[in-house]
C-alpha cells in the first residue's frame, strides 16, 4: 500500500511539476499519447474524453460503456503479459488502480472506476521515455 501511495504521489508531482515556466523559455510541447502509452490499448469500446500533461507525463481520460469490473479484468489480463510487469493492483473507494512498468521500467498507472451511466472512466498516466544523457 505504501508503494502504491508513493507511486501516486510521484505521478501527481510529475503532472504538476511543469506548471508555470517563468524563465522566458518557450512553452514545452506536451508528450503525445503514443509516446506516453506506446503499447496500452484503449478499454473495450473506449473513447477519449480528455487529457492533460506536460513534456514529462500525460494523463489521458477515456470512457467505456462496459462495466468497471469488465474493464478492470481487461487490463488485469493485458498487464499480466510481457512487455508489462504488473507491480501493484489496489482497490480503494471504488477505483481499481494498476501500477505497471514496461519499456526499461517506465512507469504507467491505470485507474478504473464506474461512472454515473453504468459505464467506466479510465485514467491512464504515462511518462515520457527518459532523455539520453548528453555526457557533460
Amino acid at each position: 500500500m505504501i508503494r502504491h501511495l508513493s507511486a501516486l504521489a510521484l505521478a501527481s508531482l510529475i503532472l504538476a511539476g511543469c506548471g508555470d515556466k517563468s524563465n522566458g523559455d518557450p512553452a514545452e510541447k506536451p508528450i503525445s499519447a503514443i509516446e506516453a502509452f506506446p503499447n496500452v490499448p484503449f478499454p473495450p469500446n473506449g473513447v477519449t474524453v480528455g487529457k492533460q500533461g506536460n513534456s514529462d507525463a500525460l494523463e489521458l481520460q477515456l470512457k467505456s460503456p462496459e462495466p468497471d469490473s469488465s474493464v478492470a479484468e481487461f487490463y488485469r489480463q493485458l498487464l499480466a503479459k510481457p512487455p508489462y510487469r504488473l507491480i501493484n493492483e489496489s482497490a480503494t473507494g471504488g477505483v481499481t488502480t494498476f501500477y505497471v512498468e514496461s519499456d526499461a521500467n517506465r512507469p504507467l498507472w491505470i485507474h478504473v472506476q464506474a461512472d454515473s451511466t453504468g459505464g467506466t472512466l479510465v485514467r491512464l498516466v504515462g511518462t515520457a521515455r527518459p532523455k539520453a544523457d548528453s555526457g557533460s
